[in-house]
Parts: C-alpha cells; structure tokens; sequence
C-alpha cells in the first residue's frame, strides 16, 4: 500500500499525469451518459474518453474484457487517461454493481478526496431499462415476469441505491457525494447542473445550447408491467427506497416505490 500511496502523491504533483477528482460511480441506466457529457461541456472540467474506464474493478493480474475491469493496468495508466483541467472525471456505472463489492475500498485509497455522482431514477423503470438494454444485446432472452424478480439477476440490486451506496459511505464523507435525479435532468435540466457544477467546484453560471440535447435513448420495445409483477417488483425494493429518502433528504414523489 505504502508504494500505491507514493505513487499517487507523485502523479498529483504532476508526475505522469493528474488523477480524477470527481467521478461518477452509477447507477446504470440512470443518465450517466448525460451526466458524463454535460460535465464535459463545462470549460473548466475534462472527462475521460471513453467514458467508462472501469479501473476500480476486476482483477490483480490482466484478463478478462474491458468491462470486467482494468485495475491490473496500474495508476500511471488510469491517471494518462485525464486532460488537465481544475476538474478531472470519469463515469463507470460498474462501481456501484454487486459485481465489484472491491471498488468502493479501491476508490477511497487511490483518489480519497474526489467528489462522487450517483446517478438515480425511479428504481422500476431502473430495472425494466436495463433488463430491455439486455434484451436488446442478446443476453437477456427470459420474459419480464421471469427475469425482474430474479435474485440471481442484478435488476433489483442494482435498483437498491441504498444498498449500492452504503460501502462508499463507509468511506467518504455524505457531503462529498452527490445525489442527480434523472427525472431532474429531463425537467429541471438548467437548475440540476448549476447545482452539479457547484458541487464539482466551477462556474454554476455556465451553459451552453448542447445542454438542451438527449444523450443515450433507450432502445428496445417497452414493456409493459402488469400490477402483480409491479407489486413484487416494488414489494422487493420497498425498504431500501425509504432508506434512500431518508439519506437524499427528499421524496421522489413520482417513483411507483
């Protein structure tokens, strides 16, 4: 650990390279395509490309595929990957998944004083996206009815954002982590990212036309949830979701949990 802290110092200082300071760990589905290029517009910050680097996660040694995770490719290649500027970011949605219970641990030791975005929508309609988002790459073939409720799928975990949220808690300060409502950013876009600019410590006054533009629009035929498989669906989210209001210090009133 003692060589990791090192080297993190010497590439703060400028080294080979600056390392985030904001970055957006999730929720799938949830508008970190948007998020990732509205962050972008901004002058004074530089997102990653391409967007998710998934460095957190995965193994020690190289394999696997670029999704599964690239923490094997070390700090020097993590940090090239960032253009100076005041604020450096990245949006990998596979921090938050149950797939990779190491990056929380990861995140705090590498970058411990980064601000974190977490990305929310109403847990359902979270769920019902990416399971059309897979049904769409072929790797999910199961009706809703069978798939949704499944405990060995992710779409309810990855719809518990309490739960999903608790290890970064553990580890960095409530204040350091924002809360962006997608429903925020489809009705109250200019008033969302003035207060996602502040929080990431820049201009709040900023705009431009290009934020007025949809990033990532879901594909696939919707599908349609019948009451019984809603009243399951929202049966097995029910705690986490009143756990997640209590922390974001607000209702979400049109959630169907």
């Amino acid at each position: 650990m003692g060589g990791m802290v090192l080297l993190r110092v010497s590439l703060e200082r400028g080294g080979f390279g600056a390392l985030p300071n904001l970055i957006i760990i999730g929720a799938m589905k949830c508008g970190t395509t948007a998020l990732h290029r509205y962050l972008g517009l901004h002058p004074e910050v530089a997102m990653s490309e391409p967007k998710e680097l998934n460095f957190f996660c995965g193994p020690e040694r190289p394999g696997g595929k670029w999704l599964e995770g690239n923490w094997h490719r070390g700090l020097e290649w993590y940090a090239a990957q960032f253009r100076p500027a005041p604020v450096r970011g990245e949006a990998s949605p596979g921090y938050t998944s149950p797939s990779f219970p190491e990056a929380a641990e990861r995140m705090a030791r590498v970058v411990p004083e980064a601000r974190l975005v977490y990305a929310v929508r109403d847990p359902i309609e979270r769920a019902v996206s990416q399971y059309l988002h897979h049904r769409v790459d072929g790797t999910e073939r199961r009706p809703a009815e069978e798939a949704l409720p499944d405990p060995e799928s992710q779409y309810l975990d990855r719809s518990r954002y309490y739960a999903r949220l608790e290890p970064y808690l553990a580890r960095f300060p409530r204040e350091r982590i924002f809360i962006c409502a997608r429903e925020d950013l489809l009705t109250r876009r200019r008033e969302t990212l003035r207060e996602l600019y502040r929080f990431a410590g820049v201009d709040d006054s900023f705009w431009t036309p290009e934020h007025e533009r949809r990033w990532n629009v879901a594909r696939g035929s919707p599908v349609t949830i019948g009451g019984s498989l809603l009243r399951r669906l929202a049966a097995g989210l029910s705690d986490d979701a009143d756990r997640f209001r209590e922390l974001a210090g607000r209702e979400f009133p049109g959630w169907q949990v």
